[in-house]
């Protein structure tokens, strides 16, 4: 038997306790079952939590009761977003057009209980344009039955700026080069807090801040706080983290910092963003691995941490050159390792032995910073499966890769799982990526082709069926273009700028990028020139995904055209290259606000300068 959503729309809503979260489930209930014209049938919907720690929930359906049973308030809102996902709704994207409605459905009778793969499900906002719009991509996070929201920045901002205004043009933002996320939160964090309170979520802030608490102009007059590289004192990263004044510096800021920012769960003050060569080389440091020296420099934070705020915890980012588990130096009990393994491959899973890059490189240091640390719950995943900067402008959809990473992790004991927003450009359409992350990171055994389905007819209407069709050809061309293959990343380039080590490496990558390109083609033959739903909106989406995968796809085919001394194959892939890269600057003239602005003129400027350097290199050509 069942209940029909028309039934559900006429019940009453009881809460048995007040508390925010309660408060927010009644609230998101009422909102959205006003939208059903209501039976004249009558009952009543009781919401209730216990104390306990978890947000599993219970929904137990009668005929003339539903009751909602959350292991806390934060599990009764989960609950009552389930219940709302029964009757027909789902949330697609930030903002109201992004809640949608499937008629049709019906709500089970019974007992329905529900818990949680991991216990911290996050949203990590990592720019100025997702921090603008943050109250649309908290409140879609938690509909979607995630539970914590972090805000993190993409560049890093400035502790500095002494009440300067953000500017107000894309070219003074672009100019300026970083973040202003602390003037977001100086304005914005009370709001923030209380939003977070509401929706019983947790908070998490920061992100690569350590250098700034050790202003580098403190350098002339300290120079033995810096590190020691090549034998001199260099201001250029970091800290030495055997410099006592150093450490003084270091726990005064740090102090400062926490109380400017207060509300976290959890603290992120991370090392410079580079991949190797910015620790110290002193005599005290030398035999410390940059793993060491960084956990070093964190457990002194946790050490203030625990003074200003002791409920909160401080991460050691493994990441890069620190990605290997600290040996010499124990973590301080309010300090957790952030797992964030960005350069991986994403056409494989994080554990797949079909892909030593990630089995070998990846996931084996992950396995020894659970030893380091003792309990994988200390050991945090920072995932990027909605990076439109790693991904080169692109929006991988992840459909097999990103729940087999779930289930791995979820294996692993680890219980944090983190998904990173961040973006040079708008969204437009329905955010599948975030979507398909909250789901896989509930349920990793959730099955991706009936969730395709299922997010397409919600967004899609009658179009559904070649949308699904557009997403599996955008799977398979993915897939091609994200695998790494053998190729060995050139320093001071991002993953996706790809490389000619081994030479037959990038031929192999040159062949993969023609087959992607069909399946990226195929998925723009398959979606309707008026589609309905949100296909509008996912037609621009799929304009700058088709632009840029061209551009990429045949930058890399003219660059081993170009090695193997095809003048005339190299001319005919940079231009179509070119041709790409002009229409994805035309997308960007027409979509991009200020915000973006800090990301997206030093990515267009990368992807010029990639160009040019493969055309002076088919230049180079001896023609015979």
């Amino acid at each position: 038997m069942t209940l029909s959503p028309a039934t559900l729309a006429g019940f009453t809503i009881e809460t048995t306790a007040r508390h925010d979260a309660l408060d927010q489930a009644a609230h998101e209930l009422r909102l959205h079952l006003a939208r059903i014209p209501a039976a004249a049938t009558r009952g009543v919907i009781r919401l209730s939590a216990s104390a306990g720690p978890g947000d599993a929930f219970t929904v137990t359906v009668a005929p003339n009761e539903v009751r909602i049973a959350g292991a806390n308030p934060r599990g009764a809102l989960n609950g009552a977003f389930w219940l709302l996902e029964q009757a027909g709704f789902s949330w697609l994207a930030p903002g109201g057009d992004g809640t949608r409605f499937t008629p049709g459905r019906v709500i089970p009778l019974g007992v329905h209980e529900h818990a949680p793969a991991f216990a911290r499900r996050t949203l990590i906002l990592g720019c100025d344009a997702l921090h603008d719009d943050w109250p649309a991509w908290l409140q879609l996070a938690s509909r979607n039955r995630l539970n914590d929201i972090f805000f993190h920045d993409t560049p890093p901002s400035r502790l500095d700026r002494a009440g300067a205004l953000r500017p107000a043009t894309y070219d003074e933002l672009a100019a300026d080069g970083r973040g202003w996320l602390f003037e977001r939160w100086d304005s914005d964090g009370p709001a923030i807090r209380a939003a977070a309170s509401d929706h019983g979520m947790t908070i998490q802030f920061g992100g690569h801040h350590l250098p700034s608490l050790l202003p580098r102009e403190l350098f002339a007059g300290h120079p033995d706080w810096f590190p020691l590289r090549n034998g001199e004192r260099n201001p250029r990263y970091n800290l030495c983290t055997s410099s006592d004044g150093a450490i003084a510096a270091l726990r005064s800021a740090a102090r400062a910092f926490f109380e400017r920012f207060p509300g976290a769960d959890v603290y992120h003050l991370w090392a410079d963003d580079i991949r190797g060569g910015g620790w110290c080389e002193c005599d005290r440091c030398a035999g410390l691995s940059p793993s060491d020296q960084a956990l070093r420099a964190t457990n002194v934070l946790a050490d203030v941490l625990a003074e200003v705020a002791p409920a909160a915890s401080v991460a050691h980012l493994a990441y890069h050159d620190t990605i290997e588990p600290p040996a010499a130096v124990v973590p301080a009990p309010n300090v957790a390792a952030l797992y964030a393994p960005r350069p991986r491959s994403y056409a494989f899973a994080i554990d797949d032995p079909a892909c030593p890059h990630n089995a070998s490189g990846h996931w084996q240091p992950f396995l020894g910073l659970r030893k380091t640390f003792g309990d994988a719950s200390r050991v945090h995943v920072f995932e990027y499966y909605s990076d439109a900067i790693l991904y080169r402008w692109l929006a991988p959809l992840n459909l097999e890769v990103l729940p087999a990473d779930l289930r791995a992790y979820a294996g692993a004991g680890v219980t944090t799982i983190e998904d990173l927003a961040v973006t040079p450009r708008p969204w437009p359409g329905p955010a599948w990526h975030a979507w398909w992350f909250a789901r896989a990171a509930w349920d990793p055994q959730a099955d991706p082709n009936a969730a395709l389905h299922a997010f397409c007819e919600a967004a899609f209407e009658s179009d559904a069926p070649a949308f699904e069709q557009a997403f599996l050809a955008l799977e398979d061309g993915y897939r091609l273009l994200l695998d790494l293959g053998e190729l060995q990343q050139i320093p001071r380039h991002d993953i996706l700028d790809f490389s000619d080590t081994p030479r037959e490496a990038l031929a192999a990558k040159g062949r993969q990028m023609e087959r992607a390109l069909d399946h990226f083609h195929r998925a723009a033959r398959s979606i309707p020139l008026a589609p309905a739903g949100m296909g509008m909106a996912a037609r621009e989406e799929l304009a700058i995904v088709i632009s840029y995968a061209t551009h990429l796809a045949n930058r890399v085919i003219a660059w081993d055209a170009a090695l193997a001394g095809d003048r005339a194959g190299a001319l005919a892939a940079i231009a179509d290259a070119r041709t790409a890269l002009s229409a994805t600057e035309d997308w960007c003239q027409r979509h991009l606000t200020p915000a973006h602005a800090n990301l997206a003129a030093n990515m267009l400027r990368a992807a010029r300068y990639h160009t040019g350097s493969i055309e002076t290199l088919i230049g180079a050509i001896t023609v015979p």
